[in-house]
């Protein structure tokens, strides 16, 4: 870590730098193999009361720093409260079958994290991804903000009890803005506490300004896994 501090000092304007001061500590998991970066915000403690965790998806671009939160928070001058967790799904990975029973009971086993509120988010790829996850793992989340993405309305009801806020262009031409219409009309027959919110006009890359926007973090900060049903 030390010669890694020293080199991006030395070398500040390279991207492997600037992905490693500002979006956090690349590490390797044991039980996935999957590689994430991890971001922890200022007032981390290592006792005491957790911090709030975002589980952060990649989409198709297969970068889990060119699109992160906390990149867009800092633009859009937001104080950011939250751990972020950013695993990198490359080859031979895929969202739908990632266990991440494993990877978070690995992070919350090394890191203080509230685990009462835990949340997902993802664009495109990991949109699809974040569904996937909710509707196979909803245990470890508070709430699920899958932007651009779909998934399965045969199992999505098992999200029921995690509050979800997805976003949705209805001119997407990459993935239909049926399909978050469908997942979030079963979830809230299914009484969960779900909304889509739709950008009228809007093709599919609308995230940028999604993960700019305050209201999404304070939207975030309110929900917890005793009180997002």
């Amino acid at each position: 870590m030390y010669y890694r501090l020293v080199l991006c000092l030395l070398l500040f304007s390279t991207p492997f730098c600037k992905a490693q001061s500002t979006l956090g500590e690349s590490r390797t998991s044991e039980s996935t193999n999957v590689e994430y970066l991890i971001s922890l915000p200022k007032d981390y403690k290592t006792d005491g009361q957790g911090s709030p965790m975002i589980l952060f998806l990649h989409g198709g671009d297969r970068s889990n720093t060119k699109h992160h939160p906390k990149k867009y928070a800092a633009e859009a001058g937001i104080v950011f409260g939250f751990m972020v967790v950013a695993p990198k799904c490359a080859s031979g990975c895929n969202w739908s079958t990632l266990n991440f029973d494993a990877l978070l009971t690995e992070v919350t086993s090394e890191f203080n994290v509230d685990k009462t509120r835990i949340y997902i988010t993802g664009y495109s790829y990991g949109g699809y991804g974040t569904w996937s996850a909710i509707s196979k793992y909803p245990q470890w989340f508070a709430a699920a903000v899958p932007i651009a993405g779909g998934g399965n309305t045969d199992i999505v009801c098992n999200a029921k009890n995690v509050a979800v806020w997805a976003f949705h262009g209805d001119k997407d031409s990459v993935t239909s803005y049926t399909q978050s219409k469908k997942l979030i009309g079963k979830l809230q027959a299914c009484e969960a506490k779900a909304k889509l919110e739709t950008f009228e006009g809007a093709d599919h890359w609308i995230w940028p300004s999604i993960y700019k926007d305050q209201r999404l973090y304070d939207w975030l900060s309110k929900q917890t896994k005793t009180q997002s049903h």
